[in-house]
């Protein structure tokens, strides 16, 4: 038996799993952020070691074979990665942790999309305090559509709902617009009495994007109660969330064109949605809604689409990493050093 680590890292939290070659869970930790644009590089190292103790221990107390040294492959999901340049920061740290056990660095969406799909092709879309997309056809290539951080993209994110929160509070309270609820909650949320103080305690707080992310969940309750400006923000983000799939859904089936000679097959696609955001069932409602319009106009232009369906991830992230380094290290190995 062997066993292998996956390391799921984030802007907010990093989750270890410590699982067998069958990908059954046997220990789980978490630790602190591990995307190296919040924390820094050797901080974000530390999390992911932390994770990975707590998770080794738990699982030298289910199955006694498992000892501190008995780690055959470390799996890397990390944030903040997907640029050469932020991943070759992160390898010198992490091969120093690894210490000669082979390991793997992908990002935190491509570990997510192992998982969902158990490696194989298909679409997911992410919704947590960011928003990306990311679809792996059958030859292993990828496409990307946004992810780009939050000054540059993450639409329909958590961030970008509860920046548009804080927009339309101070619209309420300029006169731009009518005062609602939402200005009112806002406010409170922070424990402020009015914008002008607002303004002082995300300056001088240095609010973190956690915080502000965190008031998706105060705009999805406001637009339940009937607040309009709640409601034009969560319909938006559905449909923004909604452009970035059929983006990447588009990109996939143009290069499945110019691949094919001749009239190219129809493709059927697997979709997951997956992310913070998406727990909530009337927000994924409204994306999978938004998603089942644009795939239509898709198939009406004469695009090779056969069909789509939105399923359930296989596994989570952090057993997406850890598949991620199996399928490195388990696979390439000769069949008698399996024995």
């Amino acid at each position: 038996m062997q066993y292998f680590l996956g390391i799921d890292g984030g802007g907010t939290k990093t989750r270890a799993v410590l699982v067998n070659d069958t990908l059954q869970v046997l220990g789980i930790g978490t630790s602190g952020a591990s995307n190296h644009h919040s924390v820094g590089a050797d901080k974000a190292v530390q999390h992911c070691a932390e994770a990975a103790q707590v998770a080794i221990g738990e699982a030298m107390r289910v199955d006694k074979s498992v000892h501190r040294n008995s780690v055959s492959g470390w799996g890397f999901g990390l944030a903040g990665v997907r640029r050469e340049s932020d991943a070759f920061l992160m390898r010198g740290r992490l091969n120093s942790l690894c210490g000669g056990t082979p390991w793997i660095l992908e990002t935190d969406a491509v570990a997510t999309h192992f998982g969902a799909f158990n490696g194989g092709a298909g679409i997911i879309q992410i919704a947590g305090t960011g928003g990306v997309s990311l679809g792996i056809d059958a030859s292993g290539e990828r496409f990307y559509t946004d992810g780009w951080g939050p000054i540059m993209g993450d639409e329909g994110g958590g961030y970008w709902i509860g920046q548009q929160a804080l927009r339309a509070a101070c619209r309420g309270a300029d006169g731009r617009a009518p005062r609602s609820q939402l200005t009112g909650a806002v406010l409170g949320a922070f424990g402020v009495a009015d914008c002008n103080a607002l303004v002082d305690y995300l300056r001088k707080e240095k609010s973190s994007r956690e915080a502000i992310a965190s008031l998706a969940r105060l705009v999805f309750d406001t637009a339940n109660g009937g607040v309009h400006e709640a409601i034009a923000i969560r319909e938006e983000a559905t449909d923004l969330l909604a452009q970035s799939i059929t983006a990447t859904a588009k990109r996939i089936l143009t290069r499945h064109q110019e691949r094919s000679i001749g009239d190219a097959k129809p493709l059927h696609f697997s979709l997951c949605l997956q992310g913070g955001l998406l727990e909530d069932e009337y927000f994924k409602s409204g994306v999978a809604y938004n998603i089942g319009e644009r795939f239509v106009e898709l198939k009406n232009n004469f695009l090779p689409l056969d069909s789509w369906r939105i399923i359930k991830p296989q596994f989570d992230a952090a057993s997406g990493a850890a598949l991620l380094v199996i399928s490195r290290v388990v696979k390439t190995k000769k069949p008698e050093d399996r024995r």
